[in-house]
């Protein structure tokens, strides 16, 4: 199933995730836009590629290696009980769930929690973003906000300390506070949220969230609350509706397997095409560290950035880099 084995399929590559997650309804009633569309369209299109996990160590390298070769830079949203070898697994007390417990499974070997860490290091230095996913990939819609301020300072604790942690000498402790401070986004586990979830990320210095799924549109930046959202897209593909996300393709496939790649990258065309006519209107894509359909998924976003990426009319940039150009752009 998997390009790469390095666990086993019944863990999907680390990425064993709920089929809520093919939920593409939209939610434009509880967010706000602060930008009038007919007033300005952006000079580039700005593009959006994140991935969730962070579990797979070969996967990892395929990853940086191809963006270094390829003009774009990613938003890594990373998992904070894989920076904890399996032995510590007991460290992690989940909200509303047995301590010591993740639908994700946890960090491995310390040899393996070292090599993660030394590819967030990687990534950070290469100009990419690390960002937060939780912990334990749980369903949060009943979460409290003291359910999430738990889950975000634990997030917090594991990735500050992981070297400590896990009894591995740090090599360069100021970097490694340099890249912790740099978090500032959030991506909800299975995409599930709810009104404590933000008000909890406002408390714990959060800047934006990436939770949400909206259409395509030229309203460039959303805000719930003071946090800023980044939408995903639903899409109408000939297959029916889902999101600009690689499970939800997958989800969307079941049972045609065969082309899957070949369909993605048509309807990823699409949605460039799309943002085109729509005055640049902001892309966000969303992919895992799996690679289901034999690497399919991965194969088209591949090329969707090749086409794209390096052109002198797209930026595809980390969400931080995106605040940055659209406050010059617009504000300045």
């Amino acid at each position: 199933m998997a390009e790469f084995s390095e666990t086993s399929q019944t863990k999907n590559n680390g990425e064993q995730i709920s089929q809520k997650n093919i939920s593409f309804m939209e939610v434009d009633k509880k967010i706000k836009s602060n930008y009038d569309a007919q007033s300005n369209s952006n000079t580039k299109l700005l593009v959006n590629i994140a991935l969730d996990g962070s579990e797979n160590i070969a996967v990892w390298k395929d990853t940086l290696d191809f963006a270094k070769e390829n003009s774009v830079k990613f938003t890594f949203f990373i998992v904070g009980v894989h920076l904890l070898q399996d032995s510590l697994a007991a460290l992690y007390d989940p909200p509303r769930h047995q301590r010591g417990r993740s639908d994700v499974g946890f960090g491995g070997s310390k040899a393996r929690v070292e090599s993660r860490l030394n590819m967030l290091r990687r990534a950070f230095r290469e100009g990419h973003e690390i960002a937060g996913h939780g912990n334990g990939h749980w369903d949060g819609s009943e979460f409290t906000y003291e359910d999430w301020v738990s889950e975000l300072r634990q997030f917090d604790y594991f990735f500050r300390n992981a070297y400590e942690i896990n009894h591995i000498v740090n090599p360069d402790p100021q970097e490694w506070n340099s890249i912790a401070d740099s978090i500032v986004g959030f991506r909800a586990p299975l995409l599930i949220n709810n009104k404590e979830m933000y008000k909890a990320l406002e408390d714990m210095g959060y800047i934006y969230d990436t939770s949400l799924v909206l259409a395509l549109t030229s309203k460039y930046q959303y805000r719930y609350n003071d946090i800023i959202i980044f939408p995903l897209n639903s899409l109408e593909t000939d297959l029916g509706k889902t999101i600009s996300m690689d499970y939800n393709f997958f989800m969307l496939d079941k049972g045609r397997e065969p082309g899957a790649g070949a369909r993605m990258l048509r309807e990823y065309r699409r949605y460039f095409s799309q943002a085109s006519e729509e005055g640049n209107a902001p892309i966000q894509i969303g992919h895992h560290f799996a690679r289901w359909n034999d690497g399919a998924y991965w194969w088209a976003l591949k090329e969707i950035i090749r086409e794209h990426c390096k052109s002198e009319f797209t930026s595809c940039v980390t969400f931080s880099e995106r605040i940055r150009l659209e406050g010059i752009h617009f504000f300045n």
